[in-house]
């Protein structure tokens, strides 16, 4: 039903916008946005090989003497990110702003015209001011027998993107982790798409899909990655070892990254369901609250502020979860839940705001006083 009613509002969204223009413009973007991604990759590629890059100073850009919470045996659950929401997203094409500027106007401001032009810093330069969690929307395409995923907004008509080639994104991740080792881990949410419209070859996440995309991450950060069975350890599931307050000591997940496969009507149950201890998957799912004493629940996603702040003793200080919330939307912001949010003791804080790497126009980001991460127990 949801999937029935939001494909009947685009296409009455797109029965007056000019979709053809769109569609045609997107294509044009896209084949540059994923020419700058290659050659982003070379540039750092050989940075790094140069010989004459400089690591980032991890506390300084966190706000916290890292080495200190390593040393005092702080553990991966005990420290809260701010993390950037569509981590990949660039301006959409100007007649899709068009659009959205058109339905402002028509909706008397219901629909917030400045929707598409939301961009996020790439990711190497969201980690090097201290982002350490980010997430990545992805579409599966099949090509015969070959599956890939790119990182998208939406197949068509809202496909700018600074890493369009997920595994292209992935390797960013790697080089980056590689030349600056000792990081804080890097939490990945990826999160399966399935909008409507569709272009040759790409299809909805099934749990063949889904399989697919688990064994790819796992090969491409071997022995960087944080699989569920090591944060579990000897424990017979991923509840006892919270139940325990067992989660890895933050200095054995230095340098490391870590993958959240974001809740996806009708595949994470049956991805959950090959494995119910999750020792065989790469990524830990993300799970709601009706299902927070699972035996394979460690993430929650509890994007409402009010229910956060309501929560938040019960699931983070009780339950040991990792808890995953959003602190606002482009274009929609308030101080109300900003304090909800960010004093909530959630782990990680997803905003549409977060510092940037060019301070110059920036008037409002999300920090906890300045700093991108914070110890919270």
């Amino acid at each position: 039903m949801i999937r029935f009613l939001s494909s009947l509002l685009s296409l009455i969204f797109f029965a007056f916008s000019g979709l053809p223009a769109i569609i045609a413009e997107s294509k044009t973007v896209r084949e540059v946005n994923i020419q700058q991604q290659i050659q982003r990759i070379n540039d750092l590629s050989a940075l790094y090989k140069s010989g004459e890059y400089v690591p980032v100073n991890e506390s300084e850009v966190v706000g916290f003497d890292v080495q200190k919470a390593y040393a005092d045996g702080v553990k991966f659950n005990e420290v809260a990110y701010i993390a950037t929401h569509n981590s990949y997203q660039l301006q959409s094409v100007p007649s899709y702003q068009k659009v959205y500027r058109d339905l402002e106007n028509v909706t008397f401001g219901l629909i917030n015209g400045d929707a598409p032009t939301y961009c996020s810093d790439t990711l190497t330069e969201q980690f090097n001011v201290g982002i350490r969690s980010i997430e990545l929307d992805v579409e599966t395409v099949v090509d015969g027998d070959d599956v890939s995923f790119i990182c998208t907004h939406s197949p068509l008509i809202d496909m700018t993107s600074s890493c369009y080639d997920f595994e292209l994104a992935l390797e960013e991740i790697r080089m980056w982790s590689d030349a600056n080792p000792g990081h804080l881990p890097i939490s990945i949410i990826v999160e399966p798409k399935e909008f409507f419209l569709l272009e040759n070859g790409m299809r909805f996440i099934n749990l063949k899909y889904a399989n697919v995309l688990d064994n790819l991450i796992r090969n491409a950060f071997g022995e960087k990655l944080i699989t569920p069975a090591e944060m579990m350890g000897e424990h017979g599931s991923l509840k006892e070892m919270r139940e325990a307050d067992d989660w890895m000591p933050l200095k054995d997940c230095a340098g490391r990254v870590i993958v959240f496969f974001h809740d996806t009507d009708g595949v994470t149950g049956r991805f959950i369901k090959q494995d119910e201890t999750i020792r065989s998957q790469a990524m830990f799912p993300m799970l709601r609250y009706k299902d927070r004493d699972k035996s394979y629940a460690s993430v929650l996603i509890v994007n409402n502020p009010d229910d956060v702040e309501k929560r938040s003793a019960e699931l983070i200080y009780e339950k040991n979860l990792i808890v995953r919330t959003r602190v606002d939307t482009y274009g929609s912001y308030n101080e109300e839940d900003r304090r909800k949010t960010l004093g909530s003791g959630a782990q990680i804080l997803s905003t549409d705001y977060p510092k940037k790497a060019d301070m110059t126009n920036v008037d409002y980001y999300v920090s906890f006083d300045g700093a991108s991460a914070k110890i919270i127990k």
